[in-house]
């Protein structure tokens, strides 16, 4: 390619590329992501606190919950489930260790 050639490329690409920009930019600034409706709802915060009512809620009795009060409610316990043993059974061929560690029949 000539330079001539690479020119006719870049230039026109380069100004597409500014145009794209600028319009983008241009549409942000005016396109609002925030409806009317919204926006008209919207109210600044007035700095302007009544500190009477600020005090009076400092001042209040806490009051604590049932389960933070040491109340005990009455739960239901289940009962216990009886435990069943399994003794040895006692097979024809079944040899048995005594406390020695030998076997006995």
């Amino acid at each position: 390619m000539k330079k001539n050639d690479i020119l006719i490329i870049l230039i026109p690409s380069f100004i597409f590329v500014l145009v794209w920009i600028g319009f983008s930019i241009y549409h942000s600034i005016v396109a609002s992501t925030i409806s009317e409706t919204v926006n008209m709802q919207i109210s600044p915060i007035s700095p302007n606190f009544d500190t009477k009512t600020i005090d009076s809620l400092k001042g209040r009795q806490n009051v604590l919950p049932v389960y933070d009060a040491g109340v005990t409610v009455e739960t239901p316990t289940p009962s216990p489930t009886p435990e069943v043993s399994q003794a040895p059974i006692a097979t024809p061929g079944a040899e048995q260790a005594t406390s020695e560690g030998s076997l006995t029949q």
